[in-house]
C-alpha cells in the first residue's frame, strides 16, 4: 500500500520510531500506541488530503486476506459486514459495529482500547467498505450518509466519491439503504465460504494465548500441506517462531516435529478418504507427498492396510450404522 501511494516505507518507519524490518512479514506485533504513531507518520509523510481515498481503494482492490474473500463470498452487504465484524479482531483491536434496520444499515468503525481512531485509518476503512460494496454488487452504491471522525481539507473530494454529504462525528460510519445493503453480490459463492470459514475459525483459535505449540503447528500444516510448503522452516514462519523455538516448545509438550507431521497427515488422509471421492494420488498431493507411493507406505504403517481397502471398509461400516439408526426412527413414525 505504501508503495502504491508513493511513500517510502523506511522513512515512515523511522518517523514512527519503529524497527526497519517491522513490515517484513515476520509476524511482528507492535503496541497500539506505536500503531497510532505509525498511522500519523504515514499521514505526515504522504501530505495528501485525499490519502484516505487512495488507501481505501487500494485495499479494496489489492487485499488478499481470508476474511476479505469470505466476505466477498457473502450473499449481500449485510452478511458481509457481519462476517467482517466477526473476524475483525484477527487484524487488530478494531471493531465494526453493524446495525441492520428495516430501512437502512449502519456500519461503524472504532477502536476497542481508545476513544479516538486515527483519521486516515478510519476514513480509509469507510472508503474500503463503500468500494467493497460497489465491487461485489457491480452497482454504484451511494450511501445515505457518511460520518468521519475528523475534518478534511478536501471534503468535496470525499463527498464526490461517496455521492452524499459528509459530516463529522465521534467515530467513522457509513449508512446504506436497505435496498443496497441487501443487493445481491455477484461474487456470492457459498462453496467458497464453506472453504474459508474453517480457516477463519482456526485463526480465531490461534489468537488465543492458551493454544499449545502443537495445535499451532497442526493448524499451520492444514493450510500448508496442500501447497507442498510444509517443511519445518515453512511451518515455523507460519506460526511466527524460529525453527529452533518450535522444536524446543514441542519437546516441552512431549512431542516432536515429525510426530506432529505424521499424525496430522494421518488425520487428513482419513478425512479425505472417508468424506471425498478423491483417489489416493490426489490425497497424496494434498498431504504434501511428492510420490504417491509414499502415501501407500505411510498409510500401511498407520493402519495396516491400503487407502482403498480402508475407504471401502469404513464407508461400509458407516452405511450399516446409518441403517441401524434409521430403522427405529421409521418405525416410530409409522
Amino acid at each position: 500500500m505504501l508503495l502504491d501511494i508513493g511513500v517510502s516505507r523506511e522513512t515512515v518507519l523511522r518517523r514512527a520510531g519503529l524497527p526497519l524490518d517491522a513490515l517484513d512479514g515476520k509476524g511482528t506485533h507492535i503496541p497500539l500506541d506505536a500503531f497510532y504513531t505509525f498511522c500519523a507518520a504515514v499521514t505526515q509523510e504522504a501530505n495528501d488530503p485525499e490519502l484516505a481515498l487512495k488507501t481505501g481503494q487500494v485495499v479494496a482492490v489489492e487485499l488478499f486476506d481470508p476474511a476479505f474473500f469470505a466476505a466477498m463470498c457473502s450473499p449481500d452487504m449485510n452478511t458481509a459486514a457481519r462476517r467482517l465484524a466477526e473476524f475483525k479482531r484477527l487484524v487488530g483491536v478494531f471493531d465494526l459495529d453493524v446495525a441492520v434496520g428495516d430501512e437502512a444499515t449502519t456500519i461503524g468503525f472504532r477502536c476497542k482500547c481508545r476513544p479516538d481512531v486515527p483519521p486516515t485509518l478510519g476514513t480509509g476503512e469507510i472508503v474500503f467498505l463503500v468500494a467493497f460494496a460497489r465491487r461485489a454488487t457491480r452497482h454504484h452504491v451511494r450511501p445515505v450518509s457518511v460520518s468521519l471522525s475528523d475534518d478534511f481539507d478536501d471534503v468535496a473530494a470525499y463527498e464526490a466519491y461517496f455521492g452524499c454529504p459528509v459530516t463529522t462525528g465521534t467515530s467513522p460510519s457509513v449508512t446504506l439503504t436497505a435496498e443496497d445493503a441487501t443487493r445481491p453480490f455477484l461474487t456470492h459463492d457459498e462453496e467458497m465460504w464453506n472453504t474459508f470459514e474453517p480457516s477463519l475459525r482456526q485463526r480465531m483459535e490461534d489468537a488465543r494465548e492458551d493454544v499449545s505449540t502443537r495445535e499451532r503447528v497442526e493448524r499451520a500444516l492444514f493450510a500448508l500441506l496442500p501447497s507442498g510448503r510444509a517443511g519445518a522452516q515453512d511451518v515455523a514462519r507460519e506460526v511466527g517462531m524460529s525453527n529452533r523455538s518450535v522444536q524446543r516448545r514441542l519437546a516441552e509438550e512431549g512431542t516432536t516435529w515429525l510426530e506432529v507431521l505424521n499424525e496430522t497427515r494421518e488425520r487428513l488422509a482419513r478425512h479425505y478418504l472417508s468424506s471425498t471421492e478423491m483417489g489416493p494420488a490426489e490425497v497424496s498431493l494434498l498431504l504434501g507427498f511428492e510420490d504417491p507411493n509414499s502415501l501407500f507406505r505411510a498409510f500401511h504403517r498407520w493402519t495396516g492396510t491400503t487407502p482403498e481397502a480402508w475407504r471401502a471398509e469404513n464407508r461400509l461400516d458407516a452405511t450399516s450404522r446409518g441403517a441401524v439408526r434409521r430403522r427405529p426412527h421409521r418405525a416410530s413414525e409409522r
